[in-house]
Protein backbone atom coordinates (compact mmCIF):
# COMPACT_ATOMS: atom_id res chain seq x y z
CA UNK A 1 0.00 0.00 0.00
CA UNK A 2 1.06 3.01 -0.77
CA UNK A 3 1.35 6.01 1.83
CA UNK A 4 0.03 9.44 1.85
CA UNK A 5 3.17 11.05 3.54
CA UNK A 6 6.91 11.38 3.26
CA UNK A 7 9.25 11.89 5.94
CA UNK A 8 11.22 15.21 5.16
CA UNK A 9 14.08 14.69 5.68
CA UNK A 10 15.83 10.98 4.45
CA UNK A 11 20.06 9.80 5.01
CA UNK A 12 19.94 7.61 1.59
CA UNK A 13 20.81 3.74 2.54
CA UNK A 14 21.82 3.13 -0.92
CA UNK A 15 23.28 5.48 -3.90
CA UNK A 16 20.48 8.13 -4.89
CA UNK A 17 19.56 7.84 -8.66
CA UNK A 18 20.47 11.73 -9.15
CA UNK A 19 23.88 13.04 -11.13
CA UNK A 20 25.27 14.12 -7.95
CA UNK A 21 26.99 12.35 -5.11
CA UNK A 22 23.67 12.40 -2.17
CA UNK A 23 24.01 11.62 1.00
CA UNK A 24 20.24 12.42 1.79
CA UNK A 25 17.50 14.62 0.24
CA UNK A 26 14.90 17.36 1.68
CA UNK A 27 11.08 17.05 0.61
CA UNK A 28 10.12 20.47 -0.47
CA UNK A 29 6.63 19.39 -1.55
CA UNK A 30 5.36 16.21 -1.79
CA UNK A 31 1.31 15.61 -3.82
CA UNK A 32 0.21 12.22 -2.16
CA UNK A 33 -2.41 12.10 -4.76
CA UNK A 34 -0.29 12.15 -7.89
CA UNK A 35 2.97 11.30 -6.18
CA UNK A 36 4.72 14.62 -7.36
CA UNK A 37 7.25 16.31 -4.90
CA UNK A 38 10.72 19.01 -5.17
CA UNK A 39 12.91 17.19 -3.25
CA UNK A 40 16.66 19.36 -2.57
CA UNK A 41 19.66 17.02 -3.06
CA UNK A 42 22.75 17.32 0.10
CA UNK A 43 25.93 16.18 -0.18
CA UNK A 44 28.71 15.80 2.37
CA UNK A 45 29.16 19.85 2.34
CA UNK A 46 25.86 21.50 1.34
CA UNK A 47 23.21 21.54 -1.04
CA UNK A 48 23.79 19.53 -4.81
CA UNK A 49 20.92 20.62 -6.07
CA UNK A 50 16.74 19.93 -6.72
CA UNK A 51 14.74 17.34 -8.30
CA UNK A 52 10.99 18.00 -9.72
CA UNK A 53 8.67 14.85 -10.48
CA UNK A 54 8.15 14.71 -14.35
CA UNK A 55 4.67 17.10 -14.08
CA UNK A 56 6.15 19.52 -12.23
CA UNK A 57 9.03 19.99 -14.86
CA UNK A 58 6.66 21.52 -17.78
CA UNK A 59 5.98 24.99 -15.15
CA UNK A 60 10.02 25.90 -15.28
CA UNK A 61 11.03 27.97 -18.13
CA UNK A 62 12.30 25.64 -21.10
CA UNK A 63 16.21 26.08 -20.46
CA UNK A 64 15.49 24.60 -17.11
CA UNK A 65 13.13 21.87 -17.68
CA UNK A 66 14.87 18.73 -16.44
CA UNK A 67 14.56 16.12 -13.51
CA UNK A 68 17.54 17.71 -12.07
CA UNK A 69 18.71 21.43 -11.71
CA UNK A 70 21.91 22.42 -10.16
CA UNK A 71 21.83 24.36 -7.10
CA UNK A 72 22.71 27.34 -8.60
CA UNK A 73 19.14 27.74 -9.98
CA UNK A 74 17.50 26.77 -6.68
CA UNK A 75 15.28 30.11 -6.16
CA UNK A 76 14.21 30.02 -9.49
CA UNK A 77 12.39 26.59 -8.81
CA UNK A 78 11.48 28.55 -4.94
CA UNK A 79 9.90 31.49 -6.43
CA UNK A 80 7.89 28.99 -9.38
CA UNK A 81 6.55 26.81 -7.08
CA UNK A 82 6.29 29.16 -3.63
CA UNK A 83 2.72 28.88 -3.10
CA UNK A 84 2.67 24.68 -3.60
CA UNK A 85 6.15 24.63 -1.19
CA UNK A 86 4.97 27.17 1.42
CA UNK A 87 1.16 25.26 1.96
CA UNK A 88 3.00 21.58 1.87
CA UNK A 89 5.51 22.87 4.61
CA UNK A 90 2.86 25.19 6.36
CA UNK A 91 0.46 22.01 6.88
CA UNK A 92 3.34 18.70 6.82
CA UNK A 93 6.41 19.50 8.53
CA UNK A 94 6.91 20.48 12.24
CA UNK A 95 8.38 24.05 12.26
CA UNK A 96 11.17 22.31 14.49
CA UNK A 97 11.82 19.51 12.24
CA UNK A 98 12.10 22.66 9.59
CA UNK A 99 14.49 24.77 11.33
CA UNK A 100 16.95 22.01 12.52
CA UNK A 101 17.32 21.75 8.27
CA UNK A 102 17.08 24.90 7.31
CA UNK A 103 18.56 26.86 10.47
CA UNK A 104 15.51 29.06 10.24
CA UNK A 105 11.54 28.66 11.11
CA UNK A 106 9.32 28.94 8.31
CA UNK A 107 8.32 31.86 9.26
CA UNK A 108 11.98 33.55 8.48
CA UNK A 109 11.97 30.69 5.37
CA UNK A 110 9.07 31.85 3.51
CA UNK A 111 9.78 35.71 4.66
CA UNK A 112 8.80 38.87 2.16
CA UNK A 113 12.72 39.48 1.64
CA UNK A 114 13.34 35.50 0.97
CA UNK A 115 10.26 35.60 -1.89
CA UNK A 116 11.65 38.86 -3.18
CA UNK A 117 15.44 37.23 -3.63
CA UNK A 118 13.52 34.21 -5.46
CA UNK A 119 11.45 36.56 -7.79
CA UNK A 120 14.89 38.27 -8.72
CA UNK A 121 16.65 35.23 -8.86
CA UNK A 122 13.78 34.34 -11.59
CA UNK A 123 13.79 37.57 -13.71
CA UNK A 124 17.47 37.28 -13.72
CA UNK A 125 17.51 33.67 -15.43
CA UNK A 126 14.83 34.97 -17.51
CA UNK A 127 17.02 37.66 -18.71
CA UNK A 128 20.02 35.93 -18.99
CA UNK A 129 18.33 33.37 -21.79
Amino acid sequence: MMTDTINIFKRYTRQSRSPWDDVSRVVMMFQPESKQGIYLHFGESGINGVSLSKDLQSRLPKALQSQYIEANDIDVVLHLFETEILKYCTNNVRNEAFKRIFLVDQHGFFSDESKTVWKKSYQQFLASL
